[in-house]
Order: structure tokens, then C-alpha cells, then sequence
């Protein structure tokens, strides 16, 4: 079983160089992003984002990995550590949704 997946911008540090802000989804039907569904999209964002989206594309339930809930920090450190910003990102299945 193959999970679709919303990826949501719950915390912005800085100015992200891709422009995405608080509240911003991605949302992964199968393999593919839905554009018509996504506001901004980083793909230097999904170098962290990426193994739980594997994980969670192999059914792996993302709670039995403590992740429902928790947040996926953008590959850049942001303003403080010399970056630009940094996003955090929560991942969650839409099942049930």
C-alpha cells in the first residue's frame, strides 16, 4: 500500500529561498506531487523530508515510528547558523484524513 502524504509548513525561521510559508502543503498522491494541490515546492527540502516519505510509502504507519505528529526540519540551518531559513515541516498520512 502506497500512502498519500500532506507535508505542511508549520514553522518558518528566516525567509526560505523557495518562498514557502507557514501553512504551505505538499501533498504526494502515490509517487507523484500534486501540483494542483501543493502551494510551494523545495526540493532541496525533500533531502530530509525524503526518508519518511520512503518509510511511510513502504506502510509504514508514521505513529509506529514516532513521527505522526512531529516535525522535519529543512536541510537549511536558517538565519542563525549562517543560512538563509529554515522550514519545519510536519508529515502526515490522509488516510482518514
Amino acid at each position: 500500500m502506497v500512502a498519500d502524504l500532506a507535508i505542511t509548513a508549520k514553522k518558518v525561521v528566516g525567509r526560505c529561498a523557495a518562498g514557502i510559508r507557514e501553512g504551505d502543503k505538499i501533498v504526494l498522491r502515490g509517487a507523484t506531487v500534486s501540483l494542483a494541490e501543493t502551494d510551494r515546492l523545495c526540493g532541496f527540502a525533500f533531502a530530509n523530508i525524503y526518508p519518511v516519505v520512503f518509510a511511510a510509502r513502504l506502510g509504514k504507519d508514521l505513529a509506529d515510528l514516532g513521527l505522526e505528529g512531529r516535525t522535519v526540519q529543512c536541510i537549511d540551518p536558517g538565519p542563525e547558523h549562517g543560512g538563509g531559513g529554515t522550514v519545519y515541516f510536519e508529515i502526515r498520512s490522509l488516510e482518514g484524513a
